[in-house]
């Protein structure tokens, strides 16, 4: 059934992927005093894994019906979200030795891969539920 707990924490975990294209990721301060900040639309791989999980996520919501191939995107999804973590800390860290940087912080957007992962590990928990619950009526029959 779409109205189970999943569906919210896969809903939580597509607008997670889908707001990283636009909360900031970095925000620095230059040695010229001049400010630069850093989204995950100015690397194409962590956008483009970032909205890939946020579209495998939605399409995970309609396909209630196959509870493991739902499950199974679920687990694709934290291990691809993991890997946006990763590369996000890559790529910051790069930045910070390619330019002079007085001052630099992590924003928001530094946290929704990570919060990514937790909505689809917390997903792929009710879908493994349901599916136990599943087997268990079946078995009853």
């Amino acid at each position: 059934m779409i109205q189970r707990i999943q569906t919210i924490w896969l809903v939580l975990a597509a607008i997670c992927g889908f707001a990283m294209s636009r909360v900031p990721l970095f925000d620095a301060t230059l040695a010229d005093n001049s400010s630069r900040i850093v989204f995950a639309s100015d690397h194409l791989v962590v956008f483009a894994l970032s909205i890939a999980v946020a579209c495998m996520s939605t399409i995970a919501i309609f396909l209630f019906k196959k509870r493991t191939t739902q499950f199974k995107l679920a687990v694709v999804g934290i291990l691809l979200s993991i890997v946006v973590v990763g590369l996000e800390v890559y790529y910051i860290n790069s930045f910070k030795q390619s330019t002079p940087i007085i001052k630099g912080t992590y924003n928001v957007g530094g946290l929704l891969p990570i919060a990514m992962a937790i909505f689809l590990w917390l997903a792929a928990g009710g879908i493994r539920r349901d599916e136990k619950l599943v087997k268990s009526l079946d078995r009853l029959r």
